[in-house]
């Protein structure tokens, strides 16, 4: 038997560094882990391929048996026409991730076998299902699956010098209840876990194949405290017997910034980064998002915890939230002005299906029920006539687009980006040995490339911010060099995604 699996083209987005790939010198940024993943858990038998379409096209003539697509439904315009070609050809096309969780009825319509939720036990069910002739159209996995049933990724099967970086998952749910958020809701309130030695074992596979880092995909990695901390040990022990440096990023909640011995852990297993849903603020809004673990918290407090420690916080805030008037967009602004963020990822407030959020926005009538499910700014789509699928209670929604573009110009300005690189060289504390990347030609290359870009490809607004940066660098004997470049290159991607939603916004549509 033989099988293909496929990852349709992503379209670029917030966190996709679309934009700034070409100077890192790959086609993608993360790999993906649902089709090596479903390869690890395809029998010995069975021949497979996978295809990740973000970095290699797609040949619809193949000699598959089964053609197997996942998707979000950033992707579903792709997936569903890449279903329904390899249909017309003949081939059984089966289809699961997030969409089916989502867009059941469209998946239905556009694949042979519609899988809903996690893939461990379906996708060998349904192989043996296939073999004897007798399938199902849908398989669906009701109860939460024990990760240590989740195998080794089959990594090698990838083009992973495409990547900028590997990706593994260890942990699966989250024990708090954001009513915004549908983590716990598709994947539990009590976090589950891989067993550690298995964890070490991707990580030594990611890192012999030439990863050089790795992001842990978890939507909580400190859900379980107890856990990361063991895991953390472990990781900071493996570093040193790597083939090559290597460092990590993940989410987590802010109340890791409580835990002194958690933050160590990071610090020592090379965790440099945390994506952490900061939201807002305002300690009344976070407590209408049932924010609960961040409301007692001291926000700037925590966040220079956080730094102290050498790590830097990836802030997710969002506008637009219900309570808001035109007025909070600029107290927003001064927030993160204050917390001096230097890489954010915002967007306003979307009600996603199943959640609190959505459950009281359908009873009080402010549910737009959109084809697309979400609005422009969660897709990052241009056609989309809607930026939120909420719709606003203390404000028109041409006000809400409009203050939100003119946010997202001053956030992504280069004035701001300079202003905020310039304090994080003069107040970060790791020390200089750390904060130097691996020279090499790949090092060699992409630091080429940027200079590139900044001296020559870009404004005389940026390229000014580019030399005030240059300058506080060398002045401070290159500390923290390393996250420096890579803000660098991340401001290439947000500036240029975020400029064009604010236009997009502004756009009469």
């Amino acid at each position: 038997m033989r099988i293909t699996f496929i990852n349709p083209k992503h379209h670029p987005h917030s966190m996709n560094f679309h934009h700034c790939m070409d100077i890192v010198g790959v086609k993608y940024s993360h790999m993906p882990l649902s089709l090596p993943t479903l390869a690890a858990l395809t029998p010995a038998d069975c021949k497979v391929k996978l295809i990740d379409e973000n970095v290699e096209p797609v040949t619809y003539e193949t000699d598959a048996d089964i053609v197997a697509l996942t998707g979000s439904v950033a992707q579903r315009k792709r997936v569903f026409e890449l279903s329904n070609e390899f249909r017309k050809r003949g081939k059984l096309v089966a289809l699961g991730g997030p969409i089916t969780f989502y867009m059941l009825e469209e998946c239905k319509a556009n694949a042979d076998v519609v899988f809903i939720g996690e893939a461990e036990y379906t996708w060998p069910a349904f192989i043996d299902d296939f073999k004897k002739g007798r399938h199902k159209n849908i398989y669906s996995q009701k109860e939460w699956i024990n990760m240590e049933d989740s195998p080794v990724p089959h990594f090698h099967l990838l083009k992973s010098s495409q990547y900028a970086s590997g990706c593994i998952q260890v942990t699966r749910g989250c024990p708090y209840r954001c009513s915004f958020c549908d983590i716990p809701i598709r994947y539990g309130g009590h976090p589950r876990s891989k067993k550690i030695d298995q964890v070490l074992g991707e990580i030594r596979t990611l890192s012999e194949l030439g990863c050089d880092s790795v992001f842990v995909v978890d939507d909580n990695f400190a859900g379980n405290t107890a856990y990361a901390k063991a895991l953390l040990k472990e990781i900071a022990a493996l570093l040193p017997s790597l083939p090559a440096k290597m460092y990590f990023y993940t989410q987590a909640a802010l109340d890791v910034a409580n835990d002194n011995e958690l933050l160590g852990l990071f610090r020592a297993a090379s965790f440099l980064r945390l994506f952490i849903g900061i939201e807002s603020g305002d300690k009344a809004k976070l407590r209408a998002l049932n924010k609960r673990h961040q409301t007692d918290i001291d926000i700037h407090h925590a966040v220079e915890k956080i730094k102290s420690y050498g790590i830097t916080i990836w802030a997710g805030i969002m506008f637009g939230l219900e309570d808001d008037d035109p007025s909070a967009f600029d107290r927003q602004l001064e927030f993160i002005k204050e917390t001096n963020f230097i890489p954010v990822q915002v967007g306003l407030l979307q009600a996603v299906p199943d959640t609190p959020l959505y459950k009281r926005a359908i009873e009080d009538n402010r549910i737009l029920r959109l084809p697309s499910i979400y609005g422009l700014t969660a897709l990052s789509e241009e056609k989309l006539s809607k930026s939120t699928n909420l719709i606003p209670q203390k404000m028109s929604e041409e006000e809400l687009e409009k203050n939100f573009a003119r946010v997202l110009r001053k956030i992504f300005s280069p004035e701001s980006f300079r202003a905020k690189m310039i304090q994080y060289i003069n107040s970060n504390t790791r020390n200089l040995t750390s904060s130097l990347p691996v020279f090499n030609l790949k090092t060699a290359m992409i630091l080429m490339r940027m200079f590139s870009f900044y001296l020559f490809r870009s404004d005389r607004k940026t390229q000014k911010m580019f030399f005030h940066v240059l300058k506080a660098l060398v002045s401070h004997r290159l500390r923290n060099m390393d996250e420096t470049v890579f803000h660098l290159l991340a401001y290439k991607h947000m500036q240029t995604h975020y400029y064009k939603i604010a236009e997009i916004c502004e756009s009469k549509r």
